[in-house]
């Protein structure tokens, strides 16, 4: 019996030295960054700053926002990052309020500071680390930043962000290193995954499948679409349905319904949908109670074109009555 033991035991410790010696020689899976050197231009700054302040926000993760303005936009310095979650942090519209930061995360800086920015990534490392989740060092990205999700942000359109990127000011701004507790620093490993094909820019007369793009890489799928417990993928036949919980202060909002259900967008019109988000255009005061996680301004900087094409494709969705989902 005890020689039993022994091989099982045995057993079980080469399996457990396999798999670190598989999670930390082969894990994440990545791919080199490409060698792509983007030459700026001020239409290509411009597109990627649309694309930062009024879809993707990428100011209001790597910015300290302002809570007494409605959707705490984000403040200066402009992407200079933000203070650290922690244990002892709640994480605001992605952890209940039972639950606490599994570590420390400090929101990097992302201006072109060379010492404690990105001023000395290449546009491909900025690019990979933007899609495919793996930071300068090789090291997967806490999923926090939605790499899963920018993955389908176009080579083109991924240019012009890195161009808009790097004319921001640069801003000396150190972040301590992420301290990650286990299992999550083992899982973040199993996420990232490789680019190996082109991703182009859905022509913007298919207005359908133009407005899907936008709102993928605009992450209105990930915040109105429910999600079993904490994971990233939504539960099928529920996508845009709404219903999902997010905490802000000691208010829990729900995201609302955008399928052409009579709970969501069914008695809308597409003139109703624009205008909806174009009133909030100038920033608005607003009590810390009656705050939301939407920065409604910076939507508000949309075109009315791209605002048209994302309701065009939300109408084009099976319609789904809105639930609230169980915290």
């Amino acid at each position: 019996m005890q020689r039993f033991v022994a091989i099982i035991a045995g057993g079980l410790i080469c399996l457990l030295a396999v798999a670190a010696i598989y999670i930390n020689t082969f894990l994440p899976r990545t791919a080199s960054p490409s060698d792509i050197e983007i030459v700026s231009t001020p239409v290509l700054v411009e597109r990627g700053r649309y694309l930062v302040e009024h879809l993707i926000l990428c100011n209001d993760c790597h910015s300290e926002r302002d809570w007494t303005l409605y959707g705490g936009p984000p403040m200066p310095p402009i992407g200079a990052g933000r203070a650290c979650m922690t244990r002892q942090t709640e994480v605001a519209g992605i952890m209940t309020s039972e639950a606490n930061f599994p570590g420390i995360l400090c929101i990097r800086n992302i201006t072109s500071d060379k010492e404690t920015g990105i001023g000395d990534w290449t546009d491909g490392e900025i690019i990979r680390s933007m899609r495919e989740g793996v930071g300068k060092d090789g090291r997967a990205l806490f999923p926090i930043m939605p790499y899963f999700i920018f993955k389908d942000i176009s080579d083109e359109d991924s240019a012009a962000i890195v161009a808009y990127m790097r004319a921001l000011p640069p801003v000396h701004a150190e972040r301590p290193q992420r301290e990650i507790d286990f299992p999550m620093n083992v899982l973040i490993r199993f996420w990232p995954q490789p680019l190996t094909e082109p991703v182009l820019t859905p022509d913007r007369a298919e207005s359908i499948a133009y407005g899907r793009y936008l709102s993928a890489i605009g992450r209105c799928s990930f915040c109105h679409t429910p999600r079993t417990g904490r994971g990233i993928a939504g539960i099928p036949g529920r996508e845009f349905a709404g219903g999902v919980p997010f905490a802000i202060g000691a208010r829990i909002m729900y995201s609302k319904n955008l399928t052409p259900h009579a709970s969501g967008i069914g008695n809308w019109t597409r003139e109703a949908f624009v205008a909806r988000f174009k009133a909030y255009s100038e920033p608005l005061t607003v009590a810390p109670e009656d705050n939301t996680l939407m920065d409604w301004n910076a939507y508000a900087g949309m075109t009315e074109a791209d605002l048209g094409a994302i309701y065009d494709y939300l109408r084009s969705l099976p319609p789904v009555e809105f639930e609230k989902q169980e915290l």
